[in-house]
């Protein structure tokens, strides 16, 4: 079997998630485990897109029906580790806004619920896919696959009715804090386009979306570039924070120093 239009798609994904995964490692480490503001979803998420974009590839020998539901795996998979991110960002403003006025803009129990429902709907897409390794289950999957993708839009507008929240605080942010805002600002719109695709593909009967023969056009320009934007925005407003002390944050895996300052030089 030929390379085709679609593993050129994830040869170039191939290129941008290897040194995606390595920068987000070293975010990872930069600012700590406990204190990493998302950036270790972005390296599961790049490692998704590694697996996934292998898979594709290796249809180029074995047209397999198996690595086609492996790809979609990965594919269901990536939506949730870009949404806890951008969440991840945004805990930090947050606790930004906790520092200087005593009280979090945002419930305790905000993030770790937040994550609870976007971890549902990732499961609920992973069962649905595996329930019915078929093409015939690619075609019409299973009901837990659609209620996974509703949880995810729900997500969607959960994350943004939160981002509005802490909005509302901005005065309170510290300075060099306020960009974690813009960036999930700015990867909101980029995330629900990719979010309307995967809705056309296992919603619409449509030859366009098909998961096995649809538009790699389309794909390319709903999901893959979608994907690239939200990634590249987070790593690059990750690489301008400085290193924040370590607080402890037991709701959302974050420590609290309130009150002062968390920064160090």
């Amino acid at each position: 079997m030929a390379i085709t239009y679609r593993h050129g798609i994830s040869i170039l994904q191939l290129i941008i998630y290897f040194p995606s995964l390595f920068l987000s490692i070293f975010l990872v480490i930069r600012h700590g485990l406990r204190t990493n503001s998302g950036f270790l979803f972005l390296s599961t998420f790049a490692l998704a897109r590694i697996v996934g974009a292998c898979c594709d590839l290796a249809t180029i020998s074995n047209s397999s029906v198996g690595l086609y539901i492996a790809a979609a795996i990965c594919s269901s998979i990536g939506l949730s580790p870009l949404m806890l991110a951008c969440t991840g960002l945004l805990s930090r403003a947050d606790l930004s806004v906790e520092n200087v006025t005593g009280r979090t803009a945002l419930p305790r129990l905000a993030f770790p619920l937040f994550r609870i429902l976007t971890t549902v709907a990732m499961v609920l897409s992973i069962v649905g896919l595996t329930s019915n390794m078929s093409a015939e289950g690619l075609q019409h999957p299973d009901i837990k696959v659609k209620i996974g993708m509703i949880l995810y839009g729900v997500s969607w507008v959960v994350m943004m009715a939160m981002l509005a929240v802490v909005a509302l605080h901005k005065s309170s942010v510290e300075r060099g804090e306020k960009r974690t805002m813009l960036a999930v600002a700015l990867t909101s719109p980029f995330i629900l386009v990719r979010l309307l695709y995967a809705f056309f593909v296992w919603f619409l009967h449509n030859s366009k979306f098909s998961i096995l023969d649809g538009n790699v056009t389309v794909q390319l320009v709903m999901a893959v570039l979608e994907e690239f934007a939200v990634v590249i925005i987070c790593l690059g407003i990750g690489m301008t924070l400085r290193v924040r002390s370590r607080v402890s944050r037991e709701d959302d895996g974050e420590a609290l120093e309130p009150r002062r300052s968390s920064y160090k030089p």
